[in-house]
């Protein structure tokens, strides 16, 4: 048997269930937006989760973690920076109905100590803090690129496609709205209608 067809959910409820945490009072899911966003679920202040993962799998990723607290008023607080980024998360997790704020994220992410060298730690440190902020209610975004994030794009299509093609600008536009996926523009360039 699995809870919501999934068996890491299930260990996690069962997890829940025997360390008598079944009565959570406040869910807050903390993100730090960027290219590798670090996220993080707080279970009445604790931290319950962390998880590190490109920008494309963190709508997947809430949604799974809004399945597993089904019932409960959870709010999401995101991070100001990284606006491509920023904006189409909020865009995507406004669009499961959940309740999305908008932190100012100065001064969250750490300075690393010695021995230190992951960016994955600050990235999820830096959630972690979000979460613990207050932010103001977050709406559905336009967004419209600037000249410097489409060629940003464009750079990263060539990375993504191990140095095989860079898609045009109107396409990374319609990347960095959030319009198709990186792999979605990569194969329409490759391999036009």
């Amino acid at each position: 048997m699995t809870f919501n067809n999934d068996p890491v959910s299930t260990i996690n409820a069962a997890l829940k269930l025997l360390n008598g945490k079944n009565d959570i009072n406040q869910v807050v899911i903390g993100i730090d937006p960027g290219k590798n966003p670090g996220v993080v679920v707080l279970e009445d202040g604790q931290v319950s989760e962390v998880h590190h993962v490109p920008a494309r799998d963190v709508p997947g990723l809430v949604r799974q973690i809004l399945e597993n607290y089904p019932g409960k008023d959870i709010v999401i607080r995101i991070g100001n920076g990284a606006r491509l980024v920023r904006t189409q998360l909020i865009n995507s997790i406004l669009d499961m109905g959940a309740n999305v704020e908008v932190v100012d994220e100065t001064g969250t992410s750490p300075s690393m100590g010695h021995g230190i060298h992951s960016f994955e730690m600050s990235d999820i440190i830096a959630a972690i803090n979000i979460a613990r902020l207050k932010g103001t209610r977050a709406t559905k975004q336009e967004i419209e690129p600037s000249m410097g994030e489409i060629k940003r794009i464009q750079e990263y299509s060539r990375e993504h496609s191990n140095g095989k093609t860079s898609i045009p600008r109107d396409l990374a536009r319609k990347v960095a709205k959030g319009e198709m996926t990186m792999e979605e523009a990569i194969e329409k360039h490759d391999n036009p209608a």
